[in-house]
């Protein structure tokens, strides 16, 4: 006998589906990019352990801004990063967090940081002279 499936379960059964796919990154970001739908259901699991993927660093930046004592302590470090309104608080998807994975994927952001911050003022230069 076949059981049925209410429509209320939908969102249980696609976020268990989803779960499946924690461990490939490339695939859960290709499931964000469906419906909003499933961008709702896809992006909790995907910021739940992001330090753990080899990706660019600039993804520091959302966890930023979201986090406005964090934000205040980066101006006062004299690093002006620019952070956009986000529609997630992807720090709070946050479950697991190796600090050797943190420590490397932070030092590699700043040192984006500093290249972006050093290219645009020796570019201000170039274009004054």
């Amino acid at each position: 006998m076949a059981s049925k499936i209410f429509m209320g379960d939908i969102p249980e059964l696609m976020e268990n589906i989803l779960k499946i796919l924690i461990n490939n990154s490339y695939s859960l970001y290709s499931c964000i990019l469906v419906s909003r739908h499933w961008c709702k259901i896809s992006i909790p699991i995907l910021w739940q352990d992001p330090f753990s993927f080899k990706r660019r660093p600039l993804f520091i930046s959302r966890y930023f801004s979201s986090l406005e004592d964090e934000r205040v302590l980066l101006e006062l470090c004299e690093i002006n990063a620019k952070f956009s309104k986000t529609i997630f608080e992807y720090a709070s998807f946050l479950k697991a967090l190796d600090l050797s994975c943190l420590e490397r994927t932070v030092k590699e952001w700043i040192n984006l940081m500093l290249v972006d911050y050093y290219g645009q003022s020796i570019y201000s230069v170039i274009v004054i002279y």
